[in-house]
Protein backbone atom coordinates (compact mmCIF):
# COMPACT_ATOMS: atom_id res chain seq x y z
CA UNK A 1 0.00 0.00 0.00
CA UNK A 2 1.25 3.29 -0.90
CA UNK A 3 -1.17 6.51 -1.46
CA UNK A 4 1.31 8.43 -2.28
CA UNK A 5 2.05 6.22 -5.25
CA UNK A 6 -1.45 4.83 -6.27
CA UNK A 7 -2.89 8.91 -5.65
CA UNK A 8 -0.27 10.68 -7.23
CA UNK A 9 -1.56 13.06 -9.90
CA UNK A 10 -1.72 12.26 -13.67
CA UNK A 11 -3.88 15.40 -15.03
CA UNK A 12 -2.76 18.99 -14.28
CA UNK A 13 -6.25 19.25 -12.90
CA UNK A 14 -5.76 16.66 -10.13
CA UNK A 15 -3.08 19.07 -8.75
CA UNK A 16 -4.13 20.91 -5.54
CA UNK A 17 -3.42 24.30 -4.85
CA UNK A 18 -1.04 25.79 -7.65
CA UNK A 19 -3.46 27.69 -9.42
CA UNK A 20 -1.46 30.31 -11.52
CA UNK A 21 1.05 27.80 -12.64
CA UNK A 22 -0.94 25.31 -13.32
CA UNK A 23 -3.01 27.70 -15.25
CA UNK A 24 0.21 29.21 -17.20
CA UNK A 25 1.02 25.22 -18.34
CA UNK A 26 -1.88 23.83 -19.39
CA UNK A 27 -2.46 26.84 -21.83
CA UNK A 28 0.93 25.82 -23.09
CA UNK A 29 -0.13 21.95 -23.29
CA UNK A 30 -2.88 23.12 -25.19
CA UNK A 31 -1.07 25.31 -27.91
CA UNK A 32 1.61 22.47 -28.16
CA UNK A 33 3.90 25.79 -27.55
CA UNK A 34 6.72 24.35 -24.69
CA UNK A 35 9.62 26.23 -23.87
CA UNK A 36 13.18 24.47 -23.21
CA UNK A 37 13.54 24.83 -20.15
CA UNK A 38 11.67 24.82 -16.58
CA UNK A 39 12.91 25.13 -13.02
CA UNK A 40 9.66 24.34 -10.37
CA UNK A 41 10.51 25.33 -7.10
CA UNK A 42 9.29 25.43 -3.50
CA UNK A 43 7.43 23.56 -0.57
CA UNK A 44 7.84 20.20 -0.46
CA UNK A 45 5.32 18.04 -1.55
CA UNK A 46 3.32 20.19 -3.06
CA UNK A 47 3.35 18.60 -6.53
CA UNK A 48 6.54 19.72 -8.32
CA UNK A 49 8.11 16.00 -9.67
CA UNK A 50 4.25 14.85 -10.18
CA UNK A 51 3.39 17.99 -12.10
CA UNK A 52 6.71 17.64 -14.29
CA UNK A 53 5.46 13.90 -15.10
CA UNK A 54 2.04 15.83 -16.66
CA UNK A 55 4.34 17.74 -18.52
CA UNK A 56 6.54 15.49 -19.86
CA UNK A 57 3.48 13.47 -20.52
CA UNK A 58 1.60 16.54 -22.33
CA UNK A 59 4.72 16.75 -24.43
CA UNK A 60 4.50 13.81 -25.81
CA UNK A 61 1.06 12.81 -25.59
CA UNK A 62 -0.27 11.74 -29.19
CA UNK A 63 -3.97 12.37 -28.55
CA UNK A 64 -4.15 15.53 -26.73
CA UNK A 65 -6.68 17.14 -28.92
CA UNK A 66 -6.43 20.60 -27.89
CA UNK A 67 -7.37 20.00 -23.93
CA UNK A 68 -4.05 21.01 -22.06
CA UNK A 69 -4.56 17.46 -20.54
CA UNK A 70 -2.52 14.50 -21.96
CA UNK A 71 -4.74 11.62 -22.44
CA UNK A 72 -2.77 9.16 -19.73
CA UNK A 73 -4.15 6.27 -22.31
CA UNK A 74 -1.44 6.19 -24.87
CA UNK A 75 1.81 4.37 -25.32
CA UNK A 76 3.39 7.16 -24.50
CA UNK A 77 1.70 8.51 -21.29
CA UNK A 78 1.77 4.96 -20.01
CA UNK A 79 5.28 4.82 -20.27
CA UNK A 80 5.61 7.87 -18.71
CA UNK A 81 3.68 7.09 -16.00
CA UNK A 82 5.19 3.57 -15.36
CA UNK A 83 8.85 5.28 -15.61
CA UNK A 84 9.59 3.03 -18.65
CA UNK A 85 9.51 5.81 -21.84
CA UNK A 86 12.46 5.35 -23.72
CA UNK A 87 13.02 9.95 -24.20
CA UNK A 88 11.49 10.63 -20.50
CA UNK A 89 14.93 10.17 -18.24
CA UNK A 90 13.93 11.58 -14.13
CA UNK A 91 17.04 12.08 -12.50
CA UNK A 92 17.54 12.59 -8.38
CA UNK A 93 19.72 15.22 -7.87
CA UNK A 94 21.47 13.83 -4.85
CA UNK A 95 22.78 10.91 -7.00
CA UNK A 96 23.72 13.16 -9.65
CA UNK A 97 26.18 15.43 -8.27
CA UNK A 98 29.36 14.50 -10.07
CA UNK A 99 30.54 16.61 -13.45
CA UNK A 100 30.49 13.12 -15.37
CA UNK A 101 27.02 12.63 -14.53
CA UNK A 102 26.06 16.25 -15.81
CA UNK A 103 28.54 15.74 -19.09
CA UNK A 104 27.12 12.17 -19.84
CA UNK A 105 23.98 13.56 -19.66
CA UNK A 106 24.73 16.74 -21.77
CA UNK A 107 26.26 14.47 -24.13
CA UNK A 108 23.06 11.93 -24.74
CA UNK A 109 20.62 14.71 -25.02
CA UNK A 110 21.94 15.65 -28.31
CA UNK A 111 20.68 12.77 -29.99
CA UNK A 112 17.27 12.71 -31.54
CA UNK A 113 14.22 10.83 -29.72
CA UNK A 114 13.60 7.59 -30.38
CA UNK A 115 10.12 7.86 -30.40
CA UNK A 116 9.89 10.82 -32.45
CA UNK A 117 8.85 13.15 -30.02
CA UNK A 118 11.09 15.52 -27.79
CA UNK A 119 13.31 13.98 -24.70
CA UNK A 120 12.19 15.20 -21.79
CA UNK A 121 14.70 15.60 -17.99
CA UNK A 122 13.20 15.69 -14.71
CA UNK A 123 16.49 16.65 -12.09
CA UNK A 124 14.37 16.04 -9.17
CA UNK A 125 16.61 18.14 -5.86
CA UNK A 126 19.07 19.44 -8.32
CA UNK A 127 20.24 22.32 -5.69
CA UNK A 128 21.86 18.74 -4.86
CA UNK A 129 24.11 19.05 -8.02
CA UNK A 130 27.72 20.53 -7.93
CA UNK A 131 29.22 23.38 -9.05
CA UNK A 132 31.00 21.63 -11.34
CA UNK A 133 27.74 19.45 -12.29
CA UNK A 134 26.05 22.85 -13.15
CA UNK A 135 28.87 23.91 -15.19
CA UNK A 136 28.57 20.95 -17.47
CA UNK A 137 25.03 21.62 -17.69
CA UNK A 138 24.99 25.25 -18.39
CA UNK A 139 25.33 24.94 -22.28
CA UNK A 140 22.52 22.61 -22.45
CA UNK A 141 20.16 25.32 -20.49
CA UNK A 142 21.74 28.29 -23.17
CA UNK A 143 21.99 26.25 -26.13
CA UNK A 144 19.59 23.27 -26.11
CA UNK A 145 18.56 20.86 -29.17
CA UNK A 146 15.28 21.63 -30.52
CA UNK A 147 13.73 18.25 -29.19
CA UNK A 148 14.86 18.55 -25.43
CA UNK A 149 12.21 19.67 -22.62
CA UNK A 150 14.78 20.39 -19.47
CA UNK A 151 12.44 20.15 -16.09
CA UNK A 152 14.18 21.39 -12.57
CA UNK A 153 12.84 20.88 -9.65
CA UNK A 154 13.81 22.32 -6.39
CA UNK A 155 12.86 22.63 -2.72
CA UNK A 156 16.16 25.20 -2.58
CA UNK A 157 16.16 27.68 -5.57
CA UNK A 158 18.19 29.95 -3.86
CA UNK A 159 21.35 27.35 -4.69
CA UNK A 160 20.55 27.39 -8.22
CA UNK A 161 22.55 29.41 -9.68
CA UNK A 162 21.79 32.47 -11.36
CA UNK A 163 23.07 31.51 -15.11
CA UNK A 164 20.60 28.20 -14.86
CA UNK A 165 17.74 30.12 -13.56
CA UNK A 166 18.03 33.26 -15.65
CA UNK A 167 17.29 30.77 -18.72
CA UNK A 168 14.46 29.05 -17.29
CA UNK A 169 10.48 29.99 -16.72
CA UNK A 170 10.37 29.73 -13.41
CA UNK A 171 6.63 28.14 -11.33
CA UNK A 172 6.17 28.53 -7.62
CA UNK A 173 4.76 25.84 -5.74
CA UNK A 174 3.20 26.72 -2.39
CA UNK A 175 2.47 24.86 0.58
CA UNK A 176 -0.97 23.19 0.07
CA UNK A 177 -3.81 24.98 2.33
CA UNK A 178 -5.83 22.67 5.26
CA UNK A 179 -8.78 21.70 3.49
CA UNK A 180 -7.41 21.01 0.37
CA UNK A 181 -5.23 18.44 2.27
CA UNK A 182 -8.37 17.35 4.00
CA UNK A 183 -10.25 17.37 0.93
CA UNK A 184 -7.90 14.49 -0.97
CA UNK A 185 -7.17 12.53 2.48
CA UNK A 186 -11.22 12.02 2.14
CA UNK A 187 -11.02 11.30 -1.30
CA UNK A 188 -8.20 8.35 -0.75
CA UNK A 189 -10.70 7.21 2.33
CA UNK A 190 -13.49 6.78 0.43
CA UNK A 191 -11.86 5.12 -2.46
CA UNK A 192 -10.22 2.60 0.18
CA UNK A 193 -13.36 2.02 2.01
CA UNK A 194 -12.27 3.85 5.07
CA UNK A 195 -13.80 5.42 7.56
CA UNK A 196 -11.56 8.35 9.27
CA UNK A 197 -11.69 9.83 12.72
CA UNK A 198 -12.46 13.55 12.27
CA UNK A 199 -9.55 13.74 15.08
CA UNK A 200 -7.51 11.51 13.22
CA UNK A 201 -7.90 12.84 10.18
CA UNK A 202 -7.16 17.06 11.84
CA UNK A 203 -3.94 15.32 13.09
CA UNK A 204 -2.57 14.52 10.05
CA UNK A 205 -3.83 17.45 8.34
CA UNK A 206 -1.91 19.77 11.19
CA UNK A 207 0.79 17.63 11.22
CA UNK A 208 1.99 17.44 7.55
CA UNK A 209 1.79 21.11 7.37
CA UNK A 210 0.99 21.82 3.46
CA UNK A 211 2.87 18.54 2.39
CA UNK A 212 0.63 16.23 0.61
CA UNK A 213 3.54 13.60 0.65
CA UNK A 214 3.51 13.51 4.32
CA UNK A 215 -0.02 13.59 4.46
CA UNK A 216 -0.55 10.53 2.26
CA UNK A 217 2.35 8.68 4.30
CA UNK A 218 0.63 9.78 7.27
CA UNK A 219 -2.56 8.75 7.10
CA UNK A 220 -1.39 4.90 6.08
CA UNK A 221 0.73 4.73 9.59
CA UNK A 222 -2.08 6.38 11.12
CA UNK A 223 -4.11 2.88 9.31
CA UNK A 224 -1.59 0.82 10.76
CA UNK A 225 -2.29 1.23 14.14
CA UNK A 226 -6.07 0.22 14.02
Amino acid sequence: MSFYNDYRPTKFAEVLGQGQSLQILKRQAETGNFHHSYLFYGHSGSGKTSTARILAMAVNCVVMNGTGEPCGECQSCKGIRSGSHWDVLEVDGARFSRVEDARELAYKAQFVPFGGGKKVYILDECHRLSEAAWDSLLRLVEEPPPHLVLILCTTEPAKIPTTIKSRCQLYPFHALKPDDVKSKLGVIAGREGITLDPRHLQFIVESAAGNMRSAENLLEQVLCLK
